[in-house]
């Protein structure tokens, strides 16, 4: 089987358009833009699901989004999100309990969804051409080029009967908004992360 961290991503220019794909470590070592997906998923508390880093993995250690992954060759934005939303909450890609609506369609859907079972996701916007900073396996820092979409959803799934992906995901847990503001100035939070959280938590506390 193939190194999922071997696979082939899209890469993109300046304004978003797909010119080609390389292979993972290529591509984020171009200086091309490669595409990357980042929800963040709140329960009925307000409180955000947060998935800390297994050590050895980048920013290893270190809390982050709720999901995120690396948009593949030939996929669109919205197909990633809901593959690794599938695979690192419930170690499946194509988990029915993944369900991804317009943001026009979704406080209707949110009025029958089954959130006890279901992670309900939108799509909040698509930023361009970010660089992220990271912590590499084996210390060192990583610099990457991304243009990342950005995606935020609702479940009252119990932590419990989430089934983590284990390579991708050290621990999972909910966790109350001022913890978050507190993981972020004590440094605990993975970079990206700190971004997500200065720049969305406003309005997604506010859904």
């Amino acid at each position: 089987m193939k190194d999922a961290h071997e696979e082939s991503l899209n890469v993109y220019d300046a304004l978003g358009r797909v010119t080609g794909a390389m292979p993972r470590g290529k591509a984020k070592r171009s200086g091309l833009a490669v595409g990357a997906v980042n929800a963040l998923v709140v329960n009925e508390r307000g409180e955000l699901l947060m998935q800390r880093r297994p050590p050895g993995r980048e920013n290893g250690g270190q809390w982050d989004k709720s999901v995120g992954g690396h948009v593949s060759a030939g996929e669109s934005f919205d197909e990633t999100l809901v593959r690794e939303a599938g695979e690192e909450l419930f170690d499946d890609p194509r988990s029915p309990q993944v369900r991804l609506v317009v943001a026009e369609a979704f406080e209707a859907a949110l009025a029958d969804a089954d959130l006890e079972r279901q992670v309900l996701l939108q799509p909040v916007e698509v930023r361009l051409n970010l660089r992220d900073v990271r912590h590499a396996p084996g210390g060192g820092v990583r610099n990457v080029l991304y243009h990342v979409g950005i995606y935020a959803g609702r479940t009252r799934i119990p932590v419990g009967s989430f089934r983590p992906q284990a390579s991708e995901i050290g621990e999972l847990r909910y966790v109350a908004a001022a913890e978050v503001d507190a993981m972020l100035l004590a440094g605990r939070l993975a970079p990206n992360m700190s971004f997500l959280w200065l720049t969305q938590a406003q309005a997604l506390l506010r859904r």
